[in-house]
Order: structure tokens, then C-alpha cells, then sequence
């Protein structure tokens, strides 16, 4: 508030009267003039400078009042955000951990090799205090332990780290109905005393990793303090920890749980679990053989349809084939059809040989197959017409008399001569619309070579 006091009001302390005192006489100077009368000269100049300075002072400081207030607001706020955030990160790393069965089983994987090791240790130096050797063969045979946990379920280099289903529990049982294969689940409790007796005397014995070898059972490793763990043991209806249990494919897609050992690992017998393998394999090697058979009709029917379909695209091509060999030679015969009828009508439009040799040209043409040809044109006329006389020599159609065709022609046809004339000395091709009189090579005469163009 002093902030606006000193920036909109007076800077001079105001002077309160007391009610009911005397008003007091302003001094004089030596005019005989009072203060009051002295400042009423000066008022009005004094007036402005203190409102010119009230304004310059509230223009500095207002941009200045602003930024404070904002910072000041800033800074609150996020003191009250900082505990929303904290929560919000720990409900998100607690919901990430909740999520990942994969980091899940790492750690418990971890914690139950590191909690054997130490188990080991304790009762090897348990044994070396007593000193004797014998003692400490005996305790290992009674303890069932042959191999290290860490040797076997490693998820890294364990002899079981295949076998081990790095996922959900859902996907064990999909897992289980693709593959037809055993599924062994262990829900750890780590708030036994003694959780590791399951670890050490059953998951690490000889006889279990014998049928795990033998059976190929796909591994599914559980802790029921996570939230994933609690809900396979609420479906499952466990009511002991820990649990060992075996589920199998009973019939197409439907997983059942055959076994399990629950609470005191006094409920376990390697025997009785043997028995439930084999009693249950031949059931899946069933299921096994159902699948093959299904896999291969399959496979058998989709060889015959590949045969099939490869049949039927062969036969469909050769149709196809068939039917533009028909439309080629249907174009080939039209084609033949109307060139004849050009080749009649342009035999009917050929000018016949003048008798004199006044504006004729008289030709020396040699064919192909060597046979020479002497005839006079008309030099008026364009050399087509010797191409014209050439064409119908080479379809015998000059001395042809019984013409069945009418002779009109052939509407949108355009014909191409399949040869070219030329004049040996110089060898020049002859154009279709040059006159005959201006090709110095023929006339008033010459030599034509005929020569078939490249197809």
C-alpha cells in the first residue's frame, strides 16, 4: 500500500487540525506580506510542476507495480503445482511398474537368485563351523539341491531362459494353446519366512528340472505384492502361498489347472507330479497330432487350390491366346478383304501405256526375284503410278480378267506399299507425288530397282 500511497498521493506528511484550536496567522516578511499571499503568486506554477511530476512518477513505476505482481503470482502458483506434479509422477512410475511384467519378473528373477546364493553361503558356513563334511553332504541331499537358481532360470543365459515367458500371464495361455504344451506357474511370497524352501528343495531339484526338460513346460513366474500376481491367485482361487501349479489344454482352445501345490512344501511329491505329467501328455500328443492333421489338410488343400488356380490361369491364358489369334487372323483376312477391293479399284484407275512417245516415259524395272519390267507412263502423272503398276505385277493382278469384287474405293483406307522404287545412277528413292517428268533419272526414260522396305 505505500507503494500506491507514494506513487498516486502526496509525498508531504499532511498536517491534521485539531478540533476547536486557533487558526493560526501565516508570518510576515518584511513587505508586510503573509505566506498565504506570497504562495498565491506562486500557486499556480507550483501546481502544474507537481502534477507534470505525479504523472512522470506514476509512468516509471505502474510498468514496474505490474511486473511484481506478476512475478508474485508466478512464483505461488508453482509453489502450489510442485506437490500436484510430485503426486502425478508417482502415480505414473507406479502405474508404468504395474504395467511391465517383463522389468517385473527381471526383478524377481534377481531377488530369488540373490536370496539363494545367500541362502547357500549361510548354510556353507554353517557347515564349515561345524566342521564336518559329511554333515554338509547330507544337508544337501535332504534339501534336494543339485543346481544353482541362477544357472537355470537366468532370463539371460539360464539353461531355462527360453522356457521362461517374459510376458503377461494371458499370453502364457496363448502360448500354451498354440504350442499344446504344459504351463508351470509359481506365485512367489516374499513375506514368508520361509519363501525360499519352494525355490531351493523344488524349482532348483534334479527330478523338477528333469521334467521341465523333458515335458518342454513353458515357465510362467509370478509375485502376488504386484498387482498382476494378486490376479492370477484370485482367478486361480489360491488360499496358500506359495503356489506351484500345472495348466494344460484339456480341449481345443479351453485351459484348465490340473495341479498345484500349495502353503507347507511338505504337500509336495516329485512322483505325484510326474504322474500328472505323463497321465496328461499323451493327451496333448493327441492334440498335437489333431493340429498336424488339421495343419496339413490345410496345407493339402491349399496345394490343391494353388494347382487349381495355376490350371485355371493356364487354361484362361490360352483361351485368351486363342481368341486373339482368331481376332488376328479376322484382322488379317478384313485387311486382305479391303486391299484386294484397293488393289481392284486402283488396277480400274490405272492409265493405260501411251502408243506414243510424246510426254512418256519409258521405264526399265527390276524386281526382286530379278524378272524386268519395260512399260511407258505418262509423264504427267505422278510416280505413284509406277508404284501402282508394280503392286498389282507383284499380285498377278494385271492379266487377271474375272474380277468378282465390285470396283469402288475402300472407305478409311489408306494403303501402304510394302517396297520402294530407285533410280540406280544417282540412287535416289522416288516420292509418290513427284510428276515422272521432273525425275531426271526416268524420264524421258531410265532404270527402277524395286527394294522391299525392312518390317
Amino acid at each position: 500500500m505505500d507503494i500506491f500511497r507514494h506513487t498516486f498521493g502526496n509525498n508531504d506528511d499532511s498536517f491534521i487540525r485539531i478540533p476547536g484550536a486557533f487558526r493560526e496567522e501565516p508570518p510576515a516578511d518584511l513587505n508586510g506580506r503573509t505566506e498565504d499571499q506570497n504562495s498565491n503568486t506562486n500557486e499556480p506554477t507550483q501546481s502544474r510542476d507537481g502534477r507534470l511530476k505525479s504523472i512522470l512518477h506514476f509512468l516509471f513505476q505502474a510498468p514496474l507495480i505490474v511486473l511484481y505482481y506478476l512475478l508474485n503470482f508466478i512464483v505461488r502458483s508453482s509453489r502450489l503445482l510442485k506437490p500436484l506434479l510430485r503426486l502425478h509422477g508417482f502415480y505414473q512410475r507406479k502405474h508404468n511398474r504395474l504395467l511391465d511384467h517383463s522389468s517385473q519378473l527381471h526383478r524377481l528373477l534377481e531377488n530369488l537368485e540373490n536370496e539363494a546364493q545367500a541362502v547357500t553361503c549361510s548354510e556353507g558356513n554353517g557347515n564349515n563351523d561345524d566342521g564336518s563334511n559329511t554333515d554338509s553332504t547330507s544337508n544337501n541331499e535332504s534339501s534336494g539341491v543339485q543346481f544353482s537358481f541362477g544357472s537355470l532360470y537366468n532370463p539371460e543365459n539360464g539353461t531355462f531362459s527360453k522356457s521362461i515367458m517374459q510376458n503377461s500371464y494371458t499370453e502364457l495361455l496363448d502360448a500354451c494353446s498354440e504350442q499344446v504344451k504344459f504351463g508351470v506357474i509359481y506365485l512367489h511370497d516374499p513375506l514368508l519366512d520361509n519363501h525360499m524352501d519352494y525355490v531351493n528343495k523344488i524349482l532348483c531339484s534334479e527330478a523338477f528340472v528333469n521334467m521341465i526338460r523333458k515335458y518342454q513346460v513353458l515357465l510362467w513366474y509370478g509375485d502376488v505384492t504386484t498387482s498382476e500376481g494378486l490376479q492370477v491367485s484370485n482367478a486361480l482361487k489360491i488360499r496358500q502361498y506359495p503356489l506351484l501349479g500345472i495348466i494344460s489344454l484339456k480341449a481345443e482352445k479351453k485351459i484348465e489347472l490340473i495341479a498345484r501345490v500349495e502353503g507347507s512344501i511338505s504337500n509336495y511329491k516329485a512322483q505325484d507330479l510326474e504322474a500328472i505329467f505323463s497321465k496328461n501328455y499323451s493327451r496333448l500328443i493327441q492334440l498335437r497330432q489333431q493340429r498336424q492333421n488339421i495343419e496339413m489338410q490345410r496345407l493339402i488343400r491349399q496345394q490343391q487350390d494353388s494347382r487349381y488356380q495355376d490350371s485355371l490361369r493356364r487354361d484362361q491364358q490360352r483361351e485368351s491366346e486363342r481368341l486373339e489369334q482368331t481376332q488376328r487372323e479376322q484382322m488379317e483376312r478384313e485387311h486382305q478383304r479391303i486391299e484386294n477391293q484397293w488393289l481392284l479399284w486402283r488396277k480400274s484407275q490405272l492409265k493405260p501405256e501411251p502408243s506414243s512417245d510424246k510426254d512418256a516415259s519409258k521405264v526399265a524395272i527390276r524386281l526382286e526375284n530379278g524378272q524386268r519390267l519395260v512399260r511407258k507412263f505418262d509423264a504427267s502423272l505422278p510416280t505413284e503410278e509406277i508404284y501402282a503398276f508394280v503392286e498389282l505385277q507383284l499380285h498377278d493382278m494385271l492379266n487377271s480378267e474375272n474380277d468378282t469384287l465390285p470396283v469402288y474405293q475402300p472407305a478409311n483406307y489408306q494403303h501402304q506399299y510394302s517396297f520402294k522404287l530407285i533410280t540406280p545412277v544417282p540412287r535416289r528413292e522416288l516420292d509418290l507425288s513427284t510428276k515422272i517428268s521432273d525425275v531426271s533419272g526416268i524420264y524421258p526414260s531410265g532404270n527402277i530397282v524395286m527394294e522391299r522396305l525392312d518390317e
